[in-house]
Order: C-alpha cells, then sequence, then structure tokens
C-alpha cells in the first residue's frame, strides 16, 4: 500500500513543498524491493497540467536501495520539490509566482496514491 502526504496544507511563496511517501506491505511474509529517492515519483499538477515531475529532476540518481518490509511496517522517502529550480525539467511548467491549488500524486514499483492537494499562497 502506498500513501503520499504533504508536510503542510498550504505553502507561502519561500517554502519548497515537501511530500512523504509512505509504502506498507500487507503481505504476511517478509519481502524486499527498492525503494527510496530514485524509484519514488511524485507528480504535482494544477488544472490539468504538469507542474513538477520529481522523476525530471533525477539526473544520475543513483540505484534505489533494496528496502526490507514487514507486514504493516512503513518505509518512508521524503522528497521536495524546489520551485526555484534552474532546469525546466524540474521546474515544469510552473509560471514563477504560480499559486492557487495543486494536486499531487506518488508512483511507485507500479503502484499509485491517492490525490493529494494542496495550495501554493501568493
Amino acid at each position: 500500500m502506498l500513501s503520499l502526504f504533504t508536510s503542510q496544507a498550504s505553502y507561502s511563496p519561500a517554502q519548497e513543498p515537501k511530500f512523504e511517501v509512505y509504502a506498507v506491505s500487507t503481505a504476511t511474509h517478509a519481502c524486499e524491493t527498492a525503494f527510496g529517492e530514485s524509484s519514488v515519483r511524485v507528480v504535482v499538477t494544477r488544472q490539468g497540467h504538469v507542474a513538477w515531475d520529481s522523476a525530471a529532476c533525477k539526473v544520475n540518481a543513483a540505484v534505489a536501495p533494496s528496502a526490507s518490509f514487514a507486514e504493516g511496517v512503513p518505509q518512508e522517502v521524503a522528497l521536495t520539490w524546489n520551485r526555484k529550480a534552474a532546469s525546466l525539467g524540474c521546474s515544469g511548467s510552473l509560471v514563477p509566482g504560480e499559486w492557487g491549488t495543486f494536486q499531487a500524486v506518488a508512483m511507485a514499483d507500479g503502484h499509485s496514491t491517492a490525490v493529494r492537494s494542496f495550495k501554493l499562497l501568493p
């Protein structure tokens, strides 16, 4: 099971949104799979347009370490959106100073989370 949380419900222009992605195994036996910053993807959209895709910022990313999962014990990965990133791939289509309600979803190992909404304040 994969879950996505934001560190806050809204962010001022000076703050970088932080996303916590939790994975929990529901299997009765222990298992291992890659789980880390390079294997978890967060996509932020606004009005159907991608504002940020964490996968676009992973230039030279290391292979995700293998994580051991036990039933009901969560593993966490935190990703931060640097809204001032110079690379177009990292900044997506967000216009500097843009604000409003955004949606985020996380994906890992063929699974995705429910959509989580948050606000960027003017």
